[in-house]
């Protein structure tokens, strides 16, 4: 989201919005900027659209990754929630929020964690507030003090001077392309749909170095583990688009698709059209759907991701079995409540959006990568006017925000532009936590800061009178702690020692601020976590400039290696 050919292309497209033009045909809302909904990535390569014998494929055994561009050691609510948060964004989506004192070790401890500061519950802000995360890894307590609870006498104790959340998720994104930079088409150029970008040959060229093998572990595990590693520094502890199931990926922050460690995996997906879905396909759905010991409770689908042409406006109908074709599950609805994660989902009409709503679905919405792709993105204000259950996430780095935080600034950014009053911090807060865990099925365990819950925590290191508005202007230098189940994998250097989860975490430079990053379990852990920073760096590195690769796999492109942290943004 950086390039200048890029950025002079998202004005052009903010001119018509302000002027209240609109392509005609689309019925999504027009954006603010030129980012992309390249979700598909490769994968969409291998799914031939509304083919009358193509087959929908279940991406739980493919290696479509996200992996967002890294840094190394130098550089740099729910859907029944209040919505009531303040907007004072601007048009660049700052809120005007200033950097916290310095975090405290006020007691070490013997077992457990109280983080102290201004704690965002799900009903309430608490200034000041407590929230323990007991030895177990879950929420033991969130109330004014904690002082009272069995075992937080002995925990260690941390006054933040800061905003204590639940950790972001990232409802979707295609995790192991993202140490790829942004992709420009050259001219500079929007499409209708996702099945136009791509089958383009300069997309085609840009993804191939990771692309030509994809599904191995050489290429697949550094770009998967790289991308996990540029959402926990910035704040993001649950990602959705992990459809890879391979052992290098149990590691690091939660996979929803695999690996989550929250029970079963209870997610299936689906990257090709949903107008391929078959009969016997859809049949496969259903069953899932009524397991009698481990059910699929969430089934997501790329869904009407562009606003014209190759059937993408039939994919609703569809998929709610309305398709006239033969072996296309007509009179069997897909949308069956609560399983259905309707990823973009740009072109839905407010009598569609109501069907989805009706039945429980839910939407993940990705408006920087829909901007640069096509230059509109979903009807966000009808859908947050009819209730239905909205999450973030921003896609992929080829064409989207590079991680959560610059996603959720871009989406508050797009409702100021447009006027979107419902589109307050406090409302993109909740779809970055609760309506994110709702969206990818893992409510019951994250999103929240209540009793129970799992301790997945962030803490931003801002002050200002709006809390969400400090979390929404944090950089991965303001991310002054993330605990997973309570252990430390990432924060300031000066919390290293009372929290990180091991010994060998490693320094990390995030634009001058001194962190600590877990990213070694231990140099004889097996299926590549005994990876250091640097070991990912280098192979990803190998991998784009074509060392230790045959002469076809020369790319020379090693400078292009997306680092963790842009400290020019």
């Amino acid at each position: 989201m950086g390039s200048p050919i890029r950025a002079i292309l998202m004005l052009v497209v903010l001119a018509a919005v302000a002027a209240g033009c609109r392509d005609s045909g689309g019925s999504g809302d027009d954006v603010a900027r030129a980012d992309a909904d390249a979700d598909a990535g490769a994968e969409i390569e291998d799914a031939v659209p509304d083919g009358d014998a193509a087959e929908a494929t279940d991406t739980g055994d493919e290696v479509e990754g996200e992996a967002d561009g890294g840094d190394e050691a130098g550089a740099d609510g729910d859907a029944d929630g209040d919505a009531d948060g303040d907007a004072d964004g601007d048009a660049d989506g700052s809120t005007g929020s200033t950097p916290a004192p310095p975090a405290e070790v006020v007691r070490t401890g013997t077992g457990g964690i109280v983080l102290r500061g201004v704690v965002l519950a799900p009903d309430r802000v608490l200034d000041p507030g407590e929230v323990f995360v007991g030895s177990d890894g879950n929420i033991a307590c969130v109330a004014a003090d904690c002082s009272a609870t069995p075992g937080a006498g002995a925990a260690v104790l941390i006054d933040t001077h800061g905003v204590i959340s639940p950790g972001l998720i990232d409802a979707h994104n295609h995790i192991a392309y993202n140490f790829l930079p942004e992709w420009v088409p050259d001219p500079p150029r929007l499409f209708e749909n996702r099945y136009q970008w791509a089958a383009d040959p300069q997309y085609e060229a840009h993804i191939e170095p990771y692309a030509a093998h994809r599904t191995t572990g050489t290429h697949y595990c550094p770009a998967a583990k790289w991308g996990e590693l540029r959402s926990l520094v910035h704040a993001t502890t649950t990602v959705q688009g992990e459809s890879a199931e391979q052992a290098c990926v149990n590691w690091g922050i939660r996979n929803a698709d695999h690996y989550h460690n929250l029970g079963y995996d209870h997610m299936r997906d689906t990257i090709g059209s949903v107008r391929d879905i078959t009969d016997a396909d859809a049949a496969g759905y259903v069953a899932s759907f009524t397991d009698p010991t481990t059910p699929t409770t969430r089934l997501a689908v790329h869904m009407c991701e562009g606003y014209a042409s190759d059937h993408v406006l039939e994919e609703f109908d569809s998929f709610a079995g309305r398709d006239p074709r033969a072996n296309r599950h007509a009179g069997t609805s897909l949308l069956i409540p609560p399983t259905s994660l309707l990823i973009h989902s740009m072109a839905l009409t407010p009598a569609q959006i109501a069907e989805a709503q009706a039945a429980q679905a839910s939407i993940a919405w990705s408006p920087s990568s829909n901007i640069a792709l096509y230059g509109r993105t979903a009807p966000i204000a009808d859908m947050l006017a009819s209730g239905i259950v909205i999450a973030l996430g921003p896609d992929w780095t080829p064409s989207g925000e590079d991680e959560m935080l610059s996603e959720m600034r871009f989406a508050l950014a797009y409702g100021v532009t447009n006027d979107i009053a419902a589109l307050t911090t406090e409302r993109l807060w909740r779809m970055a936590t609760g309506d994110g865990a709702t969206a990818v099925g893992l409510e019951a365990y994250i999103g929240r800061l209540e009793v129970g819950r799992v301790g997945d925590i962030a803490v931003f290191g801002r002050t200002g009178p709006d809390p969400y508005g400090a979390v929404l202007d944090s950089r991965a230098a303001d991310v002054r702690l993330v605990l997973l189940g309570g252990h430390g994998l990432y924060g300031d250097v000066t919390l290293q020692a009372a929290t990180a989860t091991n010994e060998y975490c490693e320094p990390f430079n995030a634009c001058g601020t001194a962190k600590y990053i877990c990213v070694e379990e231990s140099p004889s852990a097996p299926s590549r976590r005994n990876e250091t920073l640097t070991d990912i760096h280098t192979q990803l590195y190998n991998i784009l400039e074509g060392i230790g690769y045959p002469p076809e796999e020369q790319y020379h492109r090693g400078a292009e290696l997306l680092e963790l942290v842009d400290c020019t943004r």
